[in-house]
């Protein structure tokens, strides 16, 4: 009985010098994450006014302004038609991964030069495209009509192509990071698997189509799912190269959100606007999650 009760203080104390240890990172989230949340839920039910300091509740009636603006819904549009650029940019990604996977004289020279867009700076990334993008003197208007003797289409000035042009930029700068993430995935696939594939007579699409693509799932669920939370929350490409865009051809969400909160100066419909985005990516993350499970590979079987 003695030995038992030692052994009860000891995990006693264990356990308390565990909570201990992690104590400061609950802290972090209840005052830094949960504190602030609850603040945002009662602020978007005020008219809280930055400039003249004023906090009147209101109930839900912002969220009824937003939900019957078309303006929102014209930003959630873009939003969304902005994020074809996630599958392209998959694409692309396992294309040049598969690539650089193979015994290749400078590989290496290649993955840095592929991934150099995602570690630089988006401000730099966006006024140098901002230039290549440009009408009258952009880089990409002068090839386009040296190789092609046809005058380019005004990237940033027309709202049918807008969007394309964010696309662009989107795949080109998204693609190095993706593509070390399919690396990676590549890599950890058991080399015993293409051998059977082998033995089996088959040949290289057969160990693309029954093992590559398959053992890739879980990678492709975490692009997937971190790429289309980073879509619903684009913000920095727009607001830099074209601002709203014509005939708001280029307001995303967050950009709505900065509109109501920065520009109309009422942060009670902002925080109402960030509360629908919050909700419309927990729901569309759990729906992924849930459907995961009939395509994502598990590890049995």
């Amino acid at each position: 009985m003695e030995k038992k009760g030692k052994g009860n203080r000891l995990k006693r104390s264990e356990r308390r010098a565990g909570m201990l240890f992690i104590a400061p990172i609950y802290l972090q989230f209840i005052v830094f994450f949960l504190f602030f949340m609850a603040y945002s839920l009662y602020m978007s039910l005020t008219d809280w006014n930055i400039l003249e300091g004023t906090q009147n509740f209101i109930g839900f009636e912002n969220f009824k302004q937003i939900l019957t603006d078309p303006l929102f819904w014209k930003s959630l549009w873009n939003t969304l038609y902005l994020m074809l650029g996630i599958p392209i940019g998959m694409l692309f990604a396992m294309m040049a991964a598969l690539a650089l996977n193979r015994r290749m004289v400078g590989k290496t020279v290649y993955r840095v030069i592929l991934y150099l867009p995602a570690v630089s700076s988006t401000v730099a990334i966006a006024l140098l495209w901002r230039w290549i993008y440009n009408a009258e003197y952009g880089v990409l208007n002068m090839l386009i009509e040296q190789f092609f003797g046809v005058k380019g289409p005004n990237w940033l000035g027309d709202p049918d192509v807008v969007k394309i042009s964010l696309i662009i930029l989107g795949v080109w700068r998204g693609m190095g990071n993706t593509m070390l993430l399919f690396l990676a995935g590549l890599q950890n696939i058991p080399k015993e698997y293409y051998e059977v594939v082998d033995v089996s007579g088959g040949n290289a699409w057969h160990k693309l189509t029954y093992v590559t693509l398959p053992m890739m799932s879980p990678t492709y669920f975490y692009v997937i799912i971190t790429g289309v939370i980073g879509g619903l929350q684009a913000f920095g490409d727009q607001f830099i190269i074209t601002g709203l865009g014509p005939e708001h051809s280029a307001m995303t969400v967050v950009y709505y959100l900065w509109e109501k909160g920065f520009a109309e100066y009422n942060m009670g419909a902002a925080c109402a606007v960030a509360w629908v985005l919050s909700i419309f990516i927990f729901v569309i993350t759990l729906i992924q999650f849930k459907t995961s499970k009939s395509w994502v590979y598990d590890g049995n079987g």
